[in-house]
């Protein structure tokens, strides 16, 4: 797919490209083990360029950007293994400043000076997002959440935008990482960084109320959350295929680039058709619909297209590296791997088509 961008999205698009050709695989591995696992600087940076608030609207100090200019940044992240969590950032930003009042923590989320992020996701395998079974108890003064949230990217977080069932619905509340009743427990994965389980008990919480155009605060974060890491996986594909591409043309076998060959070439045709039907698909998404009210099957259906692609572009990129492709020490594994630990955040392709089945009324 071409894209027809503007002035300022295409300056958009190559400051996110240069902020990521700083980054790449070797910074990645580099990464991997620590805690957290992201340069906190570099997280600023991206304050200090407006990405974290491109979504937030212009009246709360935000860039009052739309889904396309997320994805430009978010694609350009993913292609350089930016381990710094800006989409999760920019998301949880827009997310506080949906009420009539923003949060007090939305200037300093912008700024990257303290880190927010969704923990929303209760099953490894998915489920309703909007029926949590995170309950809040609301005592007249402070409302208060007891339960379980999996795979929350909690390196390095000062908060975190929760997803409970509360008096009215569910409801999406902001708790501090320090607040009483809160408990992390991280563990490793695939990909080198950790995601943790958060478990609360009794925990005081500030109710995130929705923006007024949204028909509720959780379901507008969770498409928007979907959006968002199909981008950065669109921007993993990418980068996975350039690095493969770039092999294929160099490698010799029998006297001859093994890029000449029939076989791999038709993989390599399969590759790049799969980059670019997520492409087409994740930009007509974005250019169609608001950040605050996405159409939650379109938000499933480009979250599941994205999530399975990223993994079958992935794996062929490594088949086509021989048996260097296996080993750790090569750069093109870490592309697998992050596609890997994307696809399951909030829930993976089986569940994105569970969802959809339920959204549309279908039968499975």
């Amino acid at each position: 797919m071409e894209l027809h961008l503007t002035s300022e999205q295409t300056l958009l698009r190559d400051s996110a490209a240069k902020f990521s050709a700083a980054a790449g695989p070797q910074v990645a591995r580099a990464w991997r083990g620590r805690e957290p696992n992201f340069a906190p600087e570099r997280l600023r940076e991206a304050g200090e360029l407006g990405w974290l608030g491109m979504l937030v609207p212009s009246a709360a100090d935000g860039l009052g950007l739309g889904l396309t200019e997320l994805a430009l940044v978010l694609e350009q992240a993913g292609r350089g293994l930016v381990c710094e969590p800006i989409g999760l950032a920019a998301i949880a930003a827009a997310a506080l400043a949906q009420g009539r009042a923003p949060h007090p923590m939305l200037q300093r989320a912008m700024r990257g000076e303290a880190l927010v992020v969704p923990a929303m996701q209760e099953s490894a395998h998915g489920g309703d997002p909007l029926a949590p079974a995170t309950r809040a108890a609301d005592n007249g003064r402070t409302p208060r959440l007891t339960g379980t949230k999996v795979s929350v990217c909690a390196g390095g977080a000062a908060g975190f935008l929760i997803s409970a069932a509360g008096p009215d619905g569910p409801a999406l509340y902001y708790v501090p990482r320090d607040a009483p009743g809160v408990h992390v427990a991280a563990a490793p994965t695939v990909e080198g960084r950790k995601l943790a389980t958060l478990t609360l008990e009794a925990a005081p919480a500030d109710i995130v109320p929705p923006r007024r155009s949204s028909r509720s605060a959780v379901e507008a974060l969770t498409d928007l959350a979907l959006v968002a890491l199909s981008a950065e996986l669109l921007g993993v594909m990418q980068g996975a295929q350039e690095l493969t591409f770039a092999y294929l043309r160099i490698r010799k076998q029998f006297g001859k680039p093994i890029g000449s060959f029939q076989a791999l070439q038709h993989k390599a045709v399969d590759i790049y058709i799969k980059t670019e039907t997520t492409r087409s698909l994740l930009y007509q998404i974005a250019a169609a619909n608001d950040p605050y009210r996405i159409d939650p099957e379109l938000a499933v259906a480009v979250k599941a297209k994205a999530s399975e692609d990223a993994l079958a572009v992935t794996q062929a990129c490594i088949q086509l590296h021989g048996a260097i492709g296996f080993t750790d020490e090569h750069d093109i594994g870490l592309y697998l791997k992050r596609a890997m630990l994307l696809s399951s955040l909030f829930g993976n392709a089986a569940a994105q088509r569970r969802r959809y089945a339920g959204i549309a009324g279908l039968a499975m």
